[in-house]
């Protein structure tokens, strides 16, 4: 066999971050070409030819998890082990051009993960990566935000395992792809305005890790210049009404305080804020109808008619648990597309 021949056979090995490979979501570049991810949702497309490819990517820990679509047929599960390893993602494909895409589903607490480079298998090339949606969302929140339990299905237990969160199937997901847009989660689980579930105040709140390519690293500061939303949902009060309801001048001057940051960085962006689908009125107190006026009362105060509030219903969640099931996010979705439709005339 010639030296070409042998050459056209050779397995192809592409950094993570080769230029023909596309991301949406916050993400930062490591050594020798790796991209690491924290965030939720965080999508990876790339078009190729040839036969197989597979991921090398490497996890600190069981937990990061991905959806993985090969031409938009239904994912498959790809759950990475603990440490470097190499995974198949297509092992055999008809001739012809591939698009391929992987989600991640878990959540930030979940941990931060590697992808370290894609080898394709002999006589494969990476082309072009397929050209994104120009419009652009972003969604701030909590674990709901998040997909926490999104996968959960009746009968399941109702412990928290990572494969139960799906963020590919979150409301903000799900209402970015109805819209024919990018998506951007900037979520993490137990986190408020300005105190976490249990409470806690000085921690690693919305407005903190809003500021971060990956949410548990204070080094790593997202440019966000790099991606500017036409519209920006905000879901978040769940957790500070967690222990208890909090005082209403300090939640809304922190709520108004944090929108202005968001504003410096989204000059033009509509943005949606929204009351929990998991608070209710119950014999804990009508702490739904606390945020929603505390949520009515940042609208007034910011005095920005580009800011609009969205009521999300309560919804009943995984039982004994609470988080929003698929099904809950599909109609959480439902809810809010005629509001971004109407404020953005898509």
């Amino acid at each position: 066999m010639s030296a070409a021949a042998e050459s056209a056979n050779a397995a192809r090995v592409m950094p993570a971050n080769a230029r023909e490979i596309g991301y949406e979501g916050r993400t930062v570049d490591g050594p020798n070409g790796a991209v690491r991810m924290g965030f939720p949702g965080v999508t990876v497309h790339l078009r190729f030819r040839g036969a197989g490819i597979s991921l090398r990517a490497d996890a600190p820990k069981v937990g990061a998890d991905f959806d993985v679509s090969l031409d938009g047929a239904a994912p498959t599960l790809l759950e990475l082990k603990q440490g470097e390893r190499i995974y198949p993602l297509v092992e055999q494909a008809a001739a012809g051009e591939h698009t391929l895409t992987l989600t991640r589903r878990t959540e930030s607490w979940q941990g931060v993960c590697t992808l370290v480079d894609f080898e394709l298998g002999p006589g494969a090339a990476l082309l072009s990566g397929p050209e994104l949606p120009a419009r652009k969302l972003m969604f701030i929140g909590d674990s709901v935000t998040c997909g926490e339990y999104a996968a959960w299905k009746p009968g399941d237990p109702v412990d928290n395992l990572p494969i139960f969160t799906n963020a590919r199937i979150s409301y903000g997901m799900v209402l970015a792809r109805r819209l024919g847009a990018q998506c951007e989660l900037v979520s993490y689980g137990g986190r408020g305005v300005i105190r976490d579930w249990q409470g806690i105040r000085k921690t690693n709140n919305a407005p903190e890790f809003y500021e971060l390519a990956m949410p548990d690293e204070p080094a790593a500061r997202w440019d966000h210049h790099r991606y500017v939303p036409d519209a920006i949902g905000i879901q978040l009060g769940t957790n500070d009404f967690g222990s208890g309801v909090p005082e209403e001048t300090e939640f809304v001057t922190a709520y108004v305080e944090f929108l202005r940051k968001i504003r410096r960085d989204a000059p033009k962006a509509w943005i949606v804020i929204m009351d929990s689908p998991i608070l209710n009125d119950d014999a804990g107190g009508p702490r739904h109808s606390l945020l929603h006026a505390y949520v009515e009362e940042v609208a007034r105060t910011v005095r920005d008619e580009r800011v609009v509030v969205a009521s999300i219903r309560h919804y009943p969640g995984v039982p004994h648990n609470g988080h929003p099931t698929g099904a809950e996010h599909q109609a959480m979705a439902d809810e809010l597309e005629p509001v971004f439709r109407r404020v953005l005339g898509w």
